[in-house]
């Protein structure tokens, strides 16, 4: 079977993942658009990741267990505590002193939140600063599923396919709630297209509980966003530029520090996800998915190579 030949909207996407600065250092990866009912157009740059790559999500975990925990408990029925801990501003941080893989066989959600692992603890002065760390969510895991593993009967992923829907793999590392589980472009798809179609509780929640998370933003004591007044909101980033002059949500993201980008349009009309891997102790991996993608996508809607 022989493919049609691209569109000027798909080639234009295709010549900016080959030529954008933004672009050109990411190495390998996978680009998609779609809407809530199908993939629009996909492509890989390079031969080594797909749409069916399994990879580390990193962050863009975050998005999944605040959606997966919302759908749990209902929106109406959280706390205000549970709402802090899913926006950051609790005061529960890891210690940042300690292994944080949490991927040894047989580790618990308790284990990964104790002394060997993250050893998370609460902090009085950074309760209700927003503070970007995954102990926020540790500690609300503890309290909700502490005895599950990442792999065999009643696992973390097993709870956290049955609430969305999805059909992402086991894995050691998924006991960490906040960064430890795994999946593909594929895998990913599926909970970006039913967020799109309002099948989640998350779907209309989107911008609830969101606190400023921009650098030198009230109340914000760290931070990893570097590019405009981004909020932070149920697990997941509020996009926002300046439009006419005023801020505005674009879109809503939830960038990984290995380079997964899944982001959904702010009207809710399209997703865009970025699927790569590369290890950066520094990190900031995400961020660089975040500034090709989008420039992939705007290549795409406009048919003009962002060059």
């Amino acid at each position: 079977m022989v493919r049609a030949a691209l569109t000027v909207y798909e080639q234009a996407a295709v010549d900016t993942a080959n030529a954008s600065p933004d672009c050109t250092s990411l190495g390998d990866f996978y680009w998609e658009v779609g809407n809530g009912t199908a993939k629009l157009f996909g492509f890989s740059r390079g031969s080594t990741v797909s749409e069916t790559t399994v990879m580390p999500l990193a962050s863009a975990s975050k998005w999944l267990y605040a959606s997966a925990y919302v759908q749990s408990k209902g929106y109406a029925n959280l706390s205000a505590a549970e709402k802090k801990q899913l926006n950051f501003t609790s005061g529960h941080l890891e210690s940042g002193n300690t292994v944080t893989s949490c991927g040894d066989t047989g580790t618990t959600v308790s284990d990964c939140y104790g002394p060997s692992y993250k050893d998370v603890s609460y902090r009085l002065l950074q309760d209700g600063n927003f503070y970007y760390d995954g102990g926020h969510m540790q500690k609300l895991a503890l309290d909700d599923m502490g005895a599950r593993l990442g792999t065999g009967l009643a696992s973390v992923i097993d709870w956290l396919n049955g609430q969305l829907g999805t059909s992402l793999p086991e894995s050691n590392g998924a006991v960490a709630v906040a960064g430890g589980f795994w999946g593909s472009a594929e895998h990913y798809r599926v909970f970006l297209q039913k967020l799109l179609t309002n099948q989640y509780a998350m779907s209309v929640r989107l911008n609830a509980d969101a606190v400023p998370a921009w650098p030198g933003g009230p109340g914000v004591a760290y931070t990893p966003w570097v590019t405009g007044q981004a909020y932070y909101g149920l697990g997941h980033w509020l996009e926002r530029e300046l439009v006419s002059g005023t801020w505005k949500v674009t879109g809503h993201s939830s960038p990984g520090a290995f380079g997964f980008y899944p982001w959904v349009e702010a009207g809710k009309s399209q997703y865009m996800l970025l699927a790569r891997y590369r290890a950066n102790s520094a990190g900031g991996e995400g961020e660089l998915s975040r500034a090709c993608a989008h420039d992939i996508y705007k290549a795409y809607t406009l048919g003009v190579p962002q060059l």
